[in-house]
């Protein structure tokens, strides 16, 4: 491997490990209320494509409700004849349930290992109580490929 060749992949790396997520993060983000029914949650889900909402109760963020809890609860709701998916609240739904989000500075290789550790696919970035973007699995793979010339055009 040529000099110019390794020296181009060190600072690529260099700049891998201090990217942050700020750089990277969708800074529209969809809300739904707490007080909201499950079925609003579940039509902008799908309507939209995302992978969950931030759910905001009193102008403050209290949680995100994904696609997956959403399509737990549909499959639940075939077992029990007393369960109205329609009609839940999602603050019910949220109610125990760990919040994750991060600061814009984060780093993307914390916040990538956060949400494997965590089973996540998009997590709420908050500094000081003030919602900045939601970054997710397709904002840090986006990141990838317009950082990696490799991968758009299959040559180093």
């Amino acid at each position: 491997m040529n000099e110019d060749l390794k020296d181009r992949l060190l600072e690529r790396t260099r700049r891998m490990l201090d990217a942050t997520v700020d750089e990277v993060m969708t800074r529209e983000v969809m809300t739904v209320d707490a007080g909201d029914l499950a079925a609003k949650a579940a039509r902008y889900i799908l309507e939209n494509g995302f992978l969950g909402l931030l759910v905001m109760k009193d102008g403050r963020p209290q949680n995100m409700v994904t696609a997956f809890e959403l399509l737990r609860l549909s499959y639940e709701e075939v077992f029990d004849e007393n369960r109205d998916f329609m009609r839940m609240k999602i603050g019910d739904l949220i109610a125990d349930k760990e919040f994750v989000s991060v600061r814009s500075g984060t780093r993307l290789r914390d916040v990538l290992n956060l949400m494997c550790d965590r089973h996540v696919r998009s997590v709420p970035v908050i500094d000081e109580g003030l919602v900045r973007g939601i970054v997710s699995m397709p904002d840090l793979v986006r990141w990838y490929r317009d950082t990696h010339d490799e991968v758009r055009t299959g040559k180093l």
